[in-house]
């Protein structure tokens, strides 16, 4: 097989697309209005949380609410908060659907005998939701922000995946779209590097061109590019 062994994939971005602001959005003012908070607040509150819904501080499910609204003085309803997770949760199964190609490039991957992973700044539901998709199949080996208590780039990201794959840094492959520094990250610890480039659909953080060993724009590309090293 060579020099490689295994394959690393972010989520977001990667495998399946950034979400569309506009749809983000209008799902958080769609929970805002179930819980009777005002949209402004809540949007604030929301954006402010971010990081502890990332690193597990702040657990998926209705409680994730409580605190919110607390924080806006607004009442709690047991039939809201169910309504409003509702929301949440649908929004995120409709999100995680899988690029063009990404079902493809996994099987061939696979195919080809890589060990593939999976690392993933996420909330905690987000993998049992991947598992409903074509996706979860692929990946026995994750290293889930939610459940690290860390996001990329921090070092346990990179030894956690390591550890399950069973291999050196140098041996892998990791693939992302560059947010949160983690191509960084991964080079650091002796992986080689690949960008997606999204391009213009690449809207959820502002546009830029990361430092990476090589750069894709389709996921299809993949198998033969990590052949070749």
């Amino acid at each position: 097989m060579g020099a490689i062994d295994a394959v690393i994939l972010d989520l977001f971005g990667t495998l399946v697309p950034n979400f569309s602001l506009d749809r983000f959005w209008g799902c958080v003012d769609s929970v805002a209005d179930v819980l009777g908070a005002p949209r402004t607040g809540f949007r604030a509150e929301w954006r402010a949380t971010f990081r502890q819904r990332m690193n597990g501080t702040l657990r998926d499910g209705e409680e994730m609410f409580v605190p919110l609204l607390r924080k806006l003085g607004v009442a709690v309803d047991g039939a809201a908060l169910a309504e409003a997770n509702r929301l949440r949760r649908d929004f995120m199964a409709t999100e995680l659907v899988p690029k063009d190609g990404a079902h493809e490039c996994l099987v061939e991957l696979r195919q080809r005998g890589y060990r593939l992973a999976l690392a993933t700044d996420c909330s905690s539901d987000t993998p049992a939701l991947l598992d409903r998709t074509p996706l979860g199949e692929f990946f026995a080996v994750r290293a889930v922000s939610a459940e690290l208590g860390v996001t990329k780039p921090h070092p346990a990201i990179y030894e956690h995946v390591l550890a399950g794959l069973g291999v050196a840094g140098e041996a892998c492959v990791y693939v992302g779209d560059g947010n949160s520094e983690e191509l960084p990250g991964a080079k650091r610890h002796g992986m080689t590097t690949v960008w997606v480039d999204n391009g213009e659909a690449q809207e959820w953080k502002d546009r830029f061109v990361p430092e990476a060993d090589l750069a894709i724009r389709d996921l299809r590309e993949l198998p033969a590019l990590v052949a070749g090293r």
